[in-house]
């Protein structure tokens, strides 16, 4: 019983909160459009596509409004907002 009482405890945080935390406190700004979360850091912008709270869809990152690559892997990701 104390077993299924640790599981939903330890789930409490979804991928999309917990890199939503990590980027504030790397000094990222956050908007949030429905399904899709934009993060903005000078001239740097990331657009992460969500499906659901934990798998990206996937996700763009623009240097002066410019493409410069797109994702579908999330630690990819975490690695351009960790910069």
């Amino acid at each position: 019983m104390s077993s299924s009482e640790e599981g939903p405890a330890t789930t409490t945080t979804d991928l999309r909160s917990e890199l939503a935390e990590i980027t504030a406190a790397a000094g990222w700004d956050r908007r949030i459009d429905d399904r899709v979360d934009i993060y903005l850091r000078g001239q740097t912008r990331v657009r992460v596509i969500w499906r659901g709270d934990d798998a990206i869809s996937g996700a763009s990152r623009f240097q002066e409004d410019n493409l410069e690559t797109y994702s579908r892997d999330l630690d990819t990701v975490k690695g351009w907002l960790a910069r």
